[in-house]
């Protein structure tokens, strides 16, 4: 089968695989196409009790054998060191679909896509933390200009005037903190940027 052809298939089975099975889809249904569907899109054998329930209240029986064969079919497109890492690298969870024979080749992809994923949460948890603190600086100096601006307004008594300076001086020793802290949060960005394309060109190199 072609990869065009497959898509297509697997295009055409998307309502199937995503719904449960009515009286006239458990008659008519191709197990062997169904079990490749299953297969290719990483769902494990056993799946096939979720049909074998669905349709037993219409009188039907999955066929397994088929469903088998199909599965293996599909499986043998799914459980590949490429699409291993790919399927890692995205953040999705192995559902342990694959044979043994089939794992061996699997496993060691997803692993190393499965690591990269996590390098990307670091990396993007690293900047949020960095983004997060210039808008804290941005907020407080803000806060400093605005509560100045109050200070020379006309109207306040000693006690406001007083108040106003002291939440001043909060203020400024609270930006100074979060000034000094900034290089290290931007520090740490980097080095998580740095092993994140180190890690993301030397699992590259080895697919």
């Amino acid at each position: 089968m072609t990869d065009s052809k497959w898509l297509v298939l697997l295009t055409a089975l998307l309502m199937t695989g995503c719904a449960g099975m009515d009286k006239s889809q458990c008659l008519t249904a191709d197990w062997r196409t169904i079990g490749f569907e299953d297969g290719a899109n990483g769902k494990p054998e056993t799946a096939i009790a979720t049909y074998r329930q669905e349709c037993a209240d219409h009188g039907v029986t999955p066929e397994l054998n088929a469903y088998r064969l199909g599965h293996r079919a599909g499986s043998e497109r799914f459980c590949t060191r490429v699409n291993g890492f790919n399927v890692g690298k995205r953040g999705t969870s192995y559902q342990n679909s694959c044979m043994p024979d089939l794992e061996a080749e699997f496993l060691p992809g997803y692993r190393d896509g499965k690591a990269l994923y996590d390098l990307q949460r670091g990396l993007n948890f690293a900047r949020a933390a960095v983004d997060k603190q210039h808008r804290l600086i941005s907020a407080l100096e803000q806060d400093i200009v605005s509560n100045t601006e109050l200070l020379v307004a006309d109207g306040l008594s000693r006690e406001e005037r007083v108040q106003l300076l002291y939440d001043i001086e909060m203020l400024k020793t609270e930006l100074g903190n979060a000034i000094n802290l900034l290089p290290a949060l931007e520090h740490d960005a980097y080095l998580a940027e740095q092993a994140y394309i180190k890690a993301e060109q030397r699992l590259r190199d080895h697919l």
